[in-house]
């Protein structure tokens, strides 16, 4: 508020740019001139002057009026001017005292609604009258009684106008150029008062609209006044003061800077403080923008002409402040915990029901005209971001459950691990499957570009893992004595991976493919490795087999069997039967160490074998096996060894049709068990078995079991055969 020191300066139209735009309030030093460094000659010599016709007494100082400060310079040459005549503003019976230490009294407060403020007669009351004293307007704008401030300001700007005078002489000249300071004051003080009104237009149209139809009925006017002096800006002998004023354009820039003071005086915890300090953060500005917007749609907007459309202003303002707001935010370096919020609260969150498109804010907000919050470029950089820190993150987390499984093998040699179903677990695979489909899930929330990428470094680090978890395993092999309960879990672990990954196939068939392969190719070696452990005890009994002496011994085959029945209890536990000993007996056929010519041979050989992968297969189905796609190889292998030659290839096909991964290597190696190594009919049948995998039926299904690839086919031993 305007105080009593009100200044006087030696500039005419003062030294700075004013909050309109214009010109400036003025500095310390001008503004204490005048009154203060005279106020006790003013009380000293002052004396009462009446007036008959107003009833009115004033303090006006004895000495010369131009010794003496702006404000009652003033008003003692208004009073010898005009003879003090009545002011319109003074009731008659009344009595208004002016001086240095007391105030004008107070004027009948403006009530009137909105409505009223714009339909008002604007001529006013004081039309053709006397502007009030500087004090006496400096208090209207102090009670907010706006209209009656702008009004006078601007009777007292054309009394000035009116008195201009070139030829003044110095003393003359030094008081009206006070005069003009004092009314530059008025003018910079009743901007403050209204800015500070659209300031703080939410809390204000809550407790009184009224002021603010007000403050803005005082912009209208001004900026009428700005265009009127516009158009007449080159006629000759138009002056003033403080034109153009540009209220409205400094209107519009108030509501801008107090929304964006809203925004960034929204809650913001510290890291220290709070864990999740983004995510809390953007919760307080989701309500702060909705509390505020509601605020305008209900009660500041209906201060304000139609014509205006006040809400759609604010909505823009916040919009733009929330985005300047949200692109200093992403400049710091963020986190996973913290990229997470922020991207879905863009994204997402910012222009759903949540926020902009919220039904308190319908129909008025239109999402599609607001734009994205952020500029594409931006939002990609902070996505390469998430990418980066997800796969920090997920690397450690794969380390981490990798770290813990290796906690529970201590515990096998000293306890048996954990039976889910009747096999070993580990709740390895489900941690890790559950951390893949969050983080996989989360990303996809944000952008499906987003979810491949967290897909697809999920699975790479799941690489790394399997090859890790592979080779620590071989290693604690070595130093336990009984290795089998561990390489069980680790097979079945790999087993259910795969089995999670194939899942993934459908969102990501390349990564996931390759990922897939590792995993057969890791359950390859945990079983070989599992398998040459126990084959190793009955190794040289295998050797014994599909030679001259086994067509009539069973002695070899015994031992094979009575270790077979040893194991084949822990084999129950695996998720994938075993088929070690079925393999192993199968590759002693292949390696063509027998040439069955005659055809006493050839039916007993086929007998024998009949026999004895039926007992392998019994010991396994004794034991829970569930292998049952195995057992039709028992008759398959011993048909085609026995047949006779115009069976051979009803024989060759049936094999092929429960077994498609048999290869022209076994078959071979078949032919030559049973006497054919060479000539038109060996010829013929490899013609007729690669005919039967050209043909769409005969290849190998994805969910068929393998066998016959998983067996090794020595080279020819030579045309002659080593057994006979």
């Amino acid at each position: 508020m305007l105080s009593p020191k009100i200044a006087l300066n030696d500039d005419l139209h003062g030294g700075e740019d004013a909050p309109d735009g214009s010109q400036t309030a003025y500095n310390n030093s001008d503004v204490e001139t005048g009154m203060t460094s005279k106020k006790h000659s003013i009380h000293r010599n002052s004396k009462k002057i009446s007036q008959e016709s107003s009833n009115m007494e004033i303090n006006v100082p004895d000495s010369n009026p131009r010794e003496q400060p702006g404000i009652f310079r003033s008003i003692v040459r208004l009073s010898k001017r005009f003879s003090l005549s009545a002011s319109p503003y003074t009731d008659k019976n009344k009595t208004v005292t002016v001086s240095a230490g007391n105030t004008v009294n107070n004027l009948k407060e403006q009530e009137e609604e909105c409505n009223a403020v714009e339909n008002q007669d604007v001529k006013g009351t004081i039309e053709n009258k006397l502007p009030l004293s500087v004090m006496e307007i400096n208090q209207l704008i102090s009670k907010n009684n706006l209209l009656e401030a702008n009004e006078n300001i601007n009777k007292l700007e054309e009394e000035l106008l009116n008195e201009r005078d070139p030829e003044k002489d110095e003393e003359t000249f030094q008081e009206y150029t006070k005069r003009v300071r004092d009314f530059n004051l008025l003018c910079d003080e009743l901007a403050k008062q209204i800015m500070s009104i659209f300031t703080n237009s939410l809390t204000i149209s809550k407790q009184n609209g009224n002021i603010l139809c007000l403050a803005f009925k005082v912009v209208e006017l001004e900026e009428a006044a700005d265009k009127k002096w516009q158009e007449r800006l080159n006629h000759s002998g138009i002056n003033c003061f403080r034109r153009p004023r540009k209220w409205q354009d400094l209107w519009r820039e108030t509501v801008r800077k107090s929304v964006e003071e809203r925004i960034t005086k929204v809650f913001l915890p510290t890291k220290e403080q709070e864990t999740s300090w983004l995510a809390l953060h953007l919760t307080h500005l989701q309500q702060t923008i909705l509390e505020d917007l509601k605020i305008v749609k209900d009660l500041v907007q209906k201060c304000y002409p139609e014509k205006y459309n006040i809400f759609n202003m604010y909505t823009k303002c916040y919009h733009e402040s929330v985005s300047s707001h949200l692109e200093c935010i992403q400049q710091k370096h963020l986190e996973l915990i913290e990229l997470y919020p922020f991207l879905n609260w863009i994204i997402n969150t910012y222009k759903s029901g949540d926020v902009m498109s919220h039904p308190d804010l319908s129909p008025e907000v239109n999402v599609q005209e607001l734009g994205p919050l952020l500029d594409q470029k931006v939002i990609e950089n902070v996505m390469d971001k998430y990418a980066k820190e997800l796969k920090i993150v997920i690397s450690n987390l794969m380390k981490n459950t990798l770290e813990e499984e290796k906690k529970k093998w201590l515990e096998f040699e000293a306890q048996e691990p954990e039976l889910m179903m009747g096999h070993y677990h580990s709740d390895m695979v489900f941690h890790i499957s559950q951390m893949i489909h969050e983080y996989v899930s989360k990303s996809g929330d944000i952008s499906n570009k987003l979810k491949d990428k967290a897909l697809q470094i999920s699975l790479d680090e799941l690489t790394d893992l399997i090859h890790c978890y592979q080779q620590h395993l071989k290693d604690k092999k070595k130093s336990i004595s009984n290795p089998l309960p561990l390489l069980i879990v680790g097979i079945n672990s790999c087993i259910d991976l795969r089995e999670y990954v194939r899942s993934l196939k459908q969102n990501n068939a390349v990564h996931a493919g390759k990922v897939e392969e590792t995993l057969n190719n890791v359950v390859r070696e945990l079983n070989k490795i599992l398998s040459d452990d126990i084959l190793l005890q009955v190794k040289l009994c295998f050797k014994k087999l599909m030679t001259k002496k086994w067509l009539s011994s069973n002695q070899d085959f015994n031992q094979i069997i009575s270790i077979a029945e040893k194991y084949c209890e822990e084999f129950r536990k695996m998720k994938q039967a075993n088929c070690q000993f079925v393999k192993e007996y199968i590759t002693q056929i292949m390696k063509q160490r027998i040439y069955c010519k005659s055809s006493r041979q050839r039916d007993t050989a086929a007998n024998k074998i009949r026999e004895e992968l039926g007992a392998i297969h019994s010991v396994y189905k004794e034991h829970g096996s569930t292998a049952l796609w195995l057992f039709p190889v028992t008759q398959d292998l011993s048909d085609f060894i026995g047949s006779k030659k115009n069976e051979l290839e009803t024989k060759l096909n049936k094999l092929h049709m429960d077994f498609p991964d048999i290869g022209e290597e076994h078959v071979s190696a078949l032919l030559y068990f049973r006497g054919i190594s060479r000539g038109r009919k060996k010829i013929n049948l490899i013609k007729f078995f690669n005919q039967l995998r050209k043909d769409p039926e005969g290849s190998v299904p994805e969910s068929r079991h393998l066998l016959f690839e998983q067996i090794a086919v020595p080279a020819p031993l030579g045309c002659m055969p080593l057994f006979t």
